[in-house]
């Protein structure tokens, strides 16, 4: 069985590792970098009540943030920096992870959930597809990877639960 929780100061290890793994850092939000320089921004996202870990028993298997929006958007929130460890993946954990975060959004009263994904990500719109989420346009130019100086598009996609 899978658990959504916080993460904690204990948990810095395993996001930074999940952060920083070759195959997921560059559709992620930070560049690659020292485990002591991540640890100020790791402090902050813990400030912020909006990073959690999924455990599947003892072990943890993926990362996210859920960052909800408020005033006038307050029945959305944002999911960001989802990854899922690279020996778990293909494993039906994503659907599951993804199946979890809409029941606990509605719990909250929310009614929509964004998010963003690099063009070049197939992998991860598949599963967003295949889990509800519609692409809703193109955000030209969104990120920049510090490894290869350019910048990026993402696909704006949204899920609306009515």
């Amino acid at each position: 069985m899978i658990t959504h929780q916080l993460a904690t100061e204990k948990d810095f290890r395993e996001i930074y590792e999940m952060y920083m793994d070759k195959s997921s850092n560059k559709f992620l939000t930070y560049d690659t970098m020292s485990s002591e320089n991540f640890k100020s921004i790791y402090n902050e996202l813990i400030r912020t009540n909006t990073l959690y870990i999924v455990k599947d028993g003892d072990e943890t298997i993926a990362t996210y943030r859920l960052i909800p929006k408020t005033d006038r958007q307050s029945h959305i929130c944002y999911l960001g920096g989802f990854t899922i460890k690279p020996n778990m993946q293909g494993k039906g954990f994503g659907k599951q992870i993804l199946s979890d975060i809409k029941k606990n959004a509605q719990a909250a009263g929310k009614i929509r959930i964004e998010l963003t994904v690099s063009l070049d990500n197939m992998a991860a719109i598949a599963l967003y597809e295949k889990t509800g989420f519609l692409v809703e346009g193109v955000v030209k130019k969104n990120y920049k990877l510090g490894s290869t100086g350019h910048y990026y598009d993402e696909y704006l996609m949204a899920l609306v639960m009515d």
